[in-house]
C-alpha cells in the first residue's frame, strides 16, 4: 500500500510539473496589444502626416485667439458649478 501511494503521488507531482511547462496562450499572445493598436489607428487623423514636408497651416488670427484663450484659462481657477457641492467647505 505504501509503495502504491508513493508511486501515485510521484506520478501526480510529475504530471503537475510537466503541465506547468505546456504553453497554452499562443492564441492570446499573438493578439496581445491588438486592441491598443486598433484604438490608436482609429484615433489617427492622418497616418501619413510625418511624410509630408509642409505641415497643415492655421491662419494667424485663429492661432493668436486660440493661444490667448489657452493662456487666459490659467489666470483664475475654474468656478465650481456643481449643484451638489452647495456650502461644503465653508
Amino acid at each position: 500500500m505504501n509503495r502504491q501511494m508513493t508511486i501515485s503521488i510521484l506520478a501526480g507531482s510529475v504530471s503537475l510539473i510537466l503541465g506547468g511547462c505546456v504553453q497554452t496562450t499562443t492564441h492570446w499572445d499573438r493578439q496581445f496589444g491588438e486592441s491598443a493598436r486598433m484604438a490608436a489607428a482609429r484615433q489617427t487623423l492622418n497616418p501619413d502626416a510625418g511624410k509630408q514636408a509642409v505641415p497643415e497651416a492655421v491662419d494667424g488670427h485663429a492661432a493668436r485667439e486660440a493661444v490667448g484663450t489657452y493662456r487666459s484659462s490659467f489666470k483664475e481657477p475654474a468656478q465650481n458649478t456643481n449643484s451638489f457641492v452647495i456650502g461644503v467647505g465653508r
